[in-house]
C-alpha cells in the first residue's frame, strides 16, 4: 500500500500525471455509468422478446384445446412439454390450462396464475411469479376456447434471459472499456502534443549555464505559462545587470586598490635608499614585505570574485591555445624559477578549448605559484597540455611534498592552509583555481606525481565536441 502510494505521488508530481489522474477519474465515473445505463436500455428489449416467445408458448397450448365428442376438454399434450429454444437441463417450462374458477383442466395444478393487474393488457398477462422454491417468469393468457372462457398459463425458469443478460453486459463492458483506452490514449497524445512547448521551455532552461543569462524565447509559450516565463526572464535580467555591476566594481576596487599600494611601495623603496645602513633599515623592509602580502592578498581576493562561474557570459569565452598560454605564464615565472634552482620546464601537445584567457592565466599562474613555492631548491616543476582520450587537459607537476588524501578536498576551500605551507600564503590560490576550473565547466584534480613524488594539479575540460 505504502509502495502504491509512493508511485502515485511521484505520477502527481509532473503535470502530465497530474493531467493523467485527473482524466482517469472522470473516465471510469462515465465507464460505470455508461455501462448502467446500456444495461437498464437493453434489458427492456431483451425481456420483451423472451415474453414474446413465452407468449407464442402459451397460444401454442391454446391451439391445440379442442372439445371431444363425449364434450370434455381435450388437450394433446404432455404435463411438461419441452420449453421452447431450450438449451440446457437446468431449464425448466410449465404450463395450466384452466377455467376462471380455478379448476385445473390440463398441466400442472398447482402452478400459479398471474393477475390481470400486472399488465395493460386484458388478454396477455406477464409476471414474476415463485413456484415451489423457484422463481419463475409467466404469462396468463385469457381466451374462449370450445365454447367456454379459458385461462392459459406458460411458465419457465430465467436462466436463459439471465445468461443472454449477461453475455450483454459483458459486450457492453468490453466495448465501453475499449472506448475509454481509446479515448484515454488520444487524450494522453493530446496532452503529449500540447506539452510540447514546455518541453522546449525545459531544455532551453536547462541548457542554460552561469553563462548565459539570456532571457527565455516566449515564442509559442502557452499562456498559462507566459507568467512564469516572464517572472524567469525578469529574475535573470536582474542577475544579469548584478552580475555586470559586480564586475565594474571589481575592475574599480581592483585600480583603486592597486594604485595606493603601488605608490606606497615605491615610496617605501625611496624611504629604504635613505635609511640604508641605519636601524630603520631592517622596520622598513619588513614594512615592505607587508605591503607586498596586502597586495598579493587584495589581487587574489579580487581574481577569486572574479572566477565566480557567475561572472562571466558566453560572449565572453573565445578559443584559447593552451600550448600558447604556457608559453606565456613560463617566460614570466622564469626568473623566480631560477632563483630559486628550479627546473622549470613545459611539455606540450596542441590543444585548443573555449574560455577565458585572463582567467586561465589567472588559474595557471595560481598553479605555478603553488608548485614553486612548495618545489625545495634543486627540484623540478612542468608544465603540460594535450588532449587526453578526446579530454583537454592542463597540468602542472612538482617535486614537493605533495598534498595528502586526507587533504585534497579541503585545501580547495577558501584561506585553507595545509601542515606545510608557508606563513607568507593566503590560502586562496586553489580555491581560485577551482572557481576557474568550474567557470569552464571543468574538473580540478589533485593526483600523486608521475615521478614518485610531489602533486599533480590537472583541469580537464570538456571533451572536444561537447
Amino acid at each position: 500500500m505504502k509502495t502504491f502510494k509512493a508511485g502515485l505521488e511521484r505520477v502527481g508530481a509532473s503535470l502530465r500525471g497530474r493531467l493523467l489522474i485527473y482524466l482517469i477519474g472522470p473516465l471510469l465515473l462515465l465507464l460505470v455509468l455508461g455501462i448502467a445505463v446500456d444495461h437498464r436500455v437493453i434489458i427492456t428489449p431483451i425481456y420483451s422478446a423472451f415474453d414474446r416467445s413465452l407468449s407464442r408458448a402459451a397460444v401454442a397450448i391454446t391451439a391445440h384445446i379442442h372439445r371431444g365428442s363425449d364434450g370434455s376438454l381435450d388437450i394433446p399434450l404432455p404435463e411438461r412439454p419441452p420449453p421452447p429454444l431450450r438449451s440446457t437441463i437446468h431449464e425448466q417450462f410449465y404450463y395450466r390450462v384452466s377455467r376462471p374458477s380455478g379448476e385445473t383442466v390440463a398441466g400442472t395444478a398447482d402452478l400459479p396464475i398471474v393477475p390481470t393487474t400486472t399488465s395493460l393488457s386484458r388478454d396477455m398477462a406477464y409476471g414474476d411469479i415463485t413456484y415451489r422454491n423457484e422463481p419463475l417468469r409467466a404469462v396468463s393468457y385469457r381466451t374462449d376456447e370450445a365454447g367456454e372462457p379459458l385461462i392459459v398459463t406458460a411458465a419457465e425458469t430465467p436462466h436463459r434471459r439471465d445468461r443472454a443478460m449477461q453475455r450483454m453486459d459483458i459486450a457492453l463492458g468490453v466495448n465501453d472499456t475499449v472506448q475509454m483506452l481509446l479515448t484515454l490514449a488520444v487524450a494522453l497524445a493530446g496532452i503529449a502534443i500540447a506539452m510540447r512547448p514546455l518541453r522546449r521551455l525545459q531544455a532551453q532552461i536547462s541548457r542554460s549555464t552561469p553563462q548565459t543569462l539570456e532571457p527565455m524565447m516566449i515564442d509559442k509559450v502557452p499562456s498559462e505559462v507566459q507568467p512564469l516565463v516572464d517572472s524567469l526572464n525578469t529574475l535573470l535580467t536582474t542577475v544579469r545587470d548584478s552580475s555586470l555591476a559586480q564586475q565594474h566594481f571589481l575592475a574599480n576596487a581592483a585600480h583603486q586598490l592597486r594604485t595606493p599600494l603601488t605608490g606606497l611601495k615605491a615610496q617605501l623603496e625611496v624611504l629604504g635608499r635613505e635609511v640604508a645602513g641605519t636601524p630603520l633599515e631592517e622596520r622598513i623592509e619588513r614594512l615592505h614585505g607587508g605591503v607586498d602580502r596586502l597586495a598579493h592578498a587584495a589581487n587574489q581576493l579580487l581574481a577569486l570574485a572574479r572566477a565566480e562561474p557567475s561572472a562571466h557570459r558566453a560572449s565572453h569565452f573565445g578559443s584559447i591555445d593552451l600550448a600558447a598560454l604556457i608559453g606565456d605564464i613560463v617566460s614570466s615565472s622564469v626568473d623566480r624559477a631560477i632563483k630559486r634552482d628550479i627546473d622549470l620546464g613545459a611539455e606540450c601537445q596542441p590543444a585548443h578549448v573555449a574560455g577565458v584567457y585572463w582567467l586561465l592565466h589567472e588559474l595557471l599562474l595560481n598553479l605555478l605559484d603553488n608548485a614553486l613555492q612548495h618545489t625545495p631548491q634543486g627540484g623540478r616543476v612542468t608544465l603540460r597540455c594535450g588532449v587526453d582520450d578526446g579530454v583537454p587537459f592542463l597540468e602542472v607537476e612538482d617535486d614537493g611534498p605533495g598534498i595528502p588524501l586526507a587533504e585534497r578536498e579541503r585545501v580547495r576551500e577558501r584561506y585553507y592552509r595545509g601542515a606545510g605551507s608557508e606563513g607568507d600564503g593566503t590560502g586562496l590560490g586553489l580555491a581560485i583555481v577551482d572557481e576557474a576550473a568550474k567557470a569552464h565547466s571543468g574538473r580540478f584534480l589533485i593526483l600523486d606525481g608521475q615521478r614518485g613524488r610531489g602533486a599533480r594539479m590537472r583541469i580537464e575540460f570538456p571533451r572536444e565536441g561537447s
